[in-house]
């Protein structure tokens, strides 16, 4: 079986280089068929890359002749099992057409006229006026923490030091957390959900109910790593989110909001200036 393969491959490659030199006729012949359905030689530029070449250009082609016939079977069952209603179908292809069209237009008008520069004024505005759109549904926390070998020297010192909140004990944990530390962040002030911490360590061995036990070093020891964590600060469900915590959300919300009222301005000037050139008219039945 596999000759007949490596002889429509060898094809397939002189096949494929002729139509890209243009040596094949306008009557050219098809390459593959699916009942009454054939796929010629043009249908293959823009297949292969051109910098792909040899085997894996003829695999490539290959490829796109079983997915052409596979999607070729799949239409014929469908077209001859259900009574295609062709005219709904154009009728929604036509409205689709319309709507794909506005997007663009809408999208060429937001880069040339949005203003993009969100001000911190204007985000604390909007957090201040809407409380209660900004009440977090899970926890969240401000963590540090060090991920070391079990039998990592001087552990008594590191605990010591990143206890300490003077910044000559911190810059010495640094020190030796770059030399015995596979991660560690000693002064992260960015919030975390508990699931994004998971990813980094064991926080379900924390526990929840240790969430309000703040700047405390909780110490786990799993597979043969130990790790030190401090809770620095904490914020519990139905509480108030932090304004760090929403700034970017709130960001993306007004430019948004200006995307969409820059949009709805632009619908009414049209249709007013359809409408002073007299070109829209409502005829009597």
């Amino acid at each position: 079986m596999r000759q007949p393969i490596k002889y429509f491959s060898a094809f397939i490659l002189i096949s494929f280089f002729a139509v890209s030199c243009n040596l094949f006729s306008k009557e050219e012949k098809p390459i593959a068929k699916a009942f009454d359905k054939y796929l010629y030689l043009r249908d293959l530029e823009g297949v292969v890359p051109k910098s792909i070449h040899g085997n894996d250009s003829a695999a490539m082609v290959l490829a796109f002749i079983d997915q052409w016939q596979h999607e070729q079977v799949i239409q014929h069952q469908a077209e001859t099992n259900v009574d295609v209603d062709y005219k709904a179908i154009e009728s929604q292809l036509e409205t689709y057409k319309k709507s794909l069209v506005t997007f663009q237009y809408e999208q060429s008008l937001i880069q040339q006229k949005l203003d993009t520069i969100v001000t911190a004024a204007e985000i604390l505005k909007y957090y201040t006026a809407n409380p209660d759109n900004f009440r977090l549904k899970k926890p969240i926390l401000k963590v540090s923490y060090l991920k070391l070998q079990k039998d990592a020297p001087k552990i008594k010192m590191v605990k010591r030091l990143f206890m300490s909140s003077d910044m000559r004990d911190l810059d010495l944990l640094e020190k030796y957390c770059f030399k015995y530390s596979s991660n560690f962040s000693l002064m992260d002030t960015v919030w975390h959900y508990p699931e994004e911490l998971a990813q980094i360590f064991p926080m379900a061995k924390v526990g929840e109910n240790n969430y309000n036990n703040l700047n405390q070093i909780f110490e786990i020891s799993e597979n043969n790593t130990l790790y030190l964590i401090i809770l620095r600060d904490s914020k519990f469900s139905d509480s108030l989110s932090p304004l760090a915590f929403e700034k970017e959300n709130i960001k993306n919300l007004l430019l948004n909001q200006r995307k969409l009222a820059l949009i709805n301005q632009m619908e009414k000037e049209v249709f007013k200036e359809a409408q002073k050139n007299n070109e829209l008219e409502i005829y009597d039945k």
